[in-house]
């Protein structure tokens, strides 16, 4: 059977970058290339890798069981399938000439936004949770009118999207990304539902990938800071360097 409301989730996760590609267009590939193509191989490789961590992790003897395997909504383990998927990208840039750095940096506006409508199809998978709220959506099965966070982060990655795509250095773009969708993710998972009563596993990770990341990203601005060249006033004023 089916999983409608994964296969809708995955049709923007695609579609809707391929649309923002028109205006933002991959300039790392010595050919115009579309979303689609570029994150089919790598979106394989990081789901099946995802799914098979998260098996070996919760239950090592499902491994065996093809029928298990497959089903996706039993669990990814989000963080290794992004590793795989990234690592696939970064072996396709070296093979080809191209810096990885530049090439991660030239994809990631665009994996953002197509996270952002993976988390905005919540209403077509299980429903928008979060805290309860008067305004808001309800979720399938429940009387409580909740505050879609899956909205809001949505939302906010989108944003980030924009805002990095007009980063100039290649490390803080990819960087950020990784760190953007790490905490949203880290903020959102308090509201969404979950197992027992601690943090669950990604949530965890994600913690860890956020703190991370702010610090090699702190570490990048101060150090790219150092290196940009201090103008004089009289000089970006239009006069002379005395």
């Amino acid at each position: 059977m089916i999983d409608f409301g994964l296969l809708v989730s995955m049709i923007l996760a695609i579609g809707v970058p391929s649309v923002v590609a028109r205006w933002w267009p991959l300039r790392s590939f010595p050919e115009p290339v579309g979303v689609f193509d570029v994150a089919l191989g790598p979106g394989f490789l990081g789901l099946a890798v995802g799914r098979l961590t998260a098996v070996a992790l919760d239950d090592p003897q499902s491994l065996g069981r093809v029928g298990d395997l497959l089903i996706i909504r039993s669990g990814v383990e989000f963080w290794a399938g992004a590793a795989a998927g990234t690592a696939l990208m970064v072996w396709g840039a070296v093979r080809h000439g191209v810096s990885p750095w530049r090439r991660l940096a030239d994809l990631a506006p665009l994996a953002l936004i197509g996270h952002a409508a993976y988390e905005a199809a919540c209403p077509f998978r299980d429903g928008c949770f979060g805290p309860g709220s008067a305004v808001g959506l309800r979720p399938p099965g429940l009387t409580t009118t909740m505050l879609p966070i899956g909205l809001v982060m949505a939302a906010t990655v989108a944003l980030g999207a924009v805002v990095l795509h007009t980063r100039a250095r290649p490390m803080e773009t990819v960087i950020g990304a990784t760190w953007l969708v790490a905490t949203v993710r880290a903020i959102g998972s308090v509201w969404l539902p979950h197992v027992g009563e601690g943090l669950t596993r990604q949530h965890q990770t994600s913690i860890v990938v956020a703190v991370v990341s702010s610090l090699v990203l702190v570490g990048l601005v101060v150090a790219g800071r150092n290196r940009d060249p201090i103008v004089p006033e009289s000089v970006a004023a239009g006069g002379q360097e005395p």
